[in-house]
């Protein structure tokens, strides 16, 4: 069976149909070079009509992990990486940390009050459309943004997803400080879903929710500034506040927050700040109080 096509105009569709290398066209044959280039549309063609636009990301794993502090093992198998935490708390280095649309990170922690703070050193953002899981807290920091693709799965006890870094306190309790210029966006456009009484907090200078993310019992925050402070009790997230701006800080809702018994916290730009900020929710947000 033939399986290298070429494109050809079909003049009663008015439209560039595909059609077998070997068909004979009235113009003559074509040259190779416009054989080569007619391949090359041909494929894109048929991987949008397919949609498969996102196939790049497919065989995506995180790279380049490495521990600092804390102890622990980084295990990849195939489609799998597992972060086998053995510390209350886990500090790695990541050359970049993508999970594709087939891949799976698992870390699994001594509890719930456990964190692994992730930093991604090299420069590309991080590109979430696999499954992420965690029993206990995950923070992943990249100062060149944080997407969670459509498609993205993720379940975790807690977890923040920021371009600034840790600058004081111990990630997960008491007062935390984070601060930095990273530029990159934080958006989510999949679905991220914390355990009872747990944590979602997406920040940065632009935060964006435009899918779904559920935390009952518990806390979900978008902090848009250059600083910003957050509270803990335990492992759970009490307040949130921007203590720096820069321009054109955002924190928006366009989907679906969904924090039963709990609370949602948007802000952006810190207080009396002359720079322009905007919190939008164009979307619903629920928290529904306990009877």
């Amino acid at each position: 069976m033939n399986h290298i096509y070429r494109l050809c105009w079909n003049r009663s569709l008015s439209q560039w149909v595909p059609a077998s290398e070997l068909a004979h066209s009235k113009q003559g044959g074509p040259t190779r070079r416009h054989v080569v280039g007619q391949r090359v549309m041909m494929l894109s063609l048929l991987s949008a009509s397919l949609g498969m636009t996102g196939l790049a990301h497919a065989a995506n794993a995180p790279t380049g992990g490495q521990i600092v502090s804390g102890s622990g093992q980084i295990q990849q198998s195939a489609n799998t990486t597992t972060i086998q935490q053995t510390s209350q708390s886990l500090s790695l280095n990541w050359q970049s940390f993508d999970i594709g649309a087939n891949q799976t990170v698992n870390f699994v922690q001594p509890g719930a009050s456990s964190v692994a703070v992730n930093r991604v050193l090299g420069n590309t953002a991080s590109e979430i459309f696999g499954h992420l899981n965690a029993n206990g807290q995950v923070w992943l920091i990249n100062p060149n943004g944080v997407l969670f693709g459509q498609g993205a799965q993720v379940n975790v006890g807690g977890i923040v997803a920021s371009t600034l870094d840790v600058a004081e306190g111990t990630p997960g309790s008491g007062t935390v400080r984070l601060a930095g210029d990273g530029k990159g966006k934080v958006v989510n456009q999949g679905s991220i879903n914390a355990a009872n009484g747990g944590y979602v907090a997406l920040i940065g200078n632009q935060v964006s929710n435009q899918g779904t993310i559920r935390a009952q019992l518990g806390t979900v925050a978008l902090g848009g500034g250059s600083a910003v402070t957050l509270t803990f009790s335990d492992n759970h997230l009490l307040h949130l506040e921007v203590d720096k701006s820069t321009l054109n800080n955002l924190a928006e809702n366009r989907q679906l927050i969904v924090a039963d018994g709990g609370q949602v916290l948007m802000t952006a730009g810190a207080r009396d700040s002359l720079l322009a900020s905007a919190v939008n929710n164009t979307a619903s947000h629920t928290v529904r109080l306990p009877i």
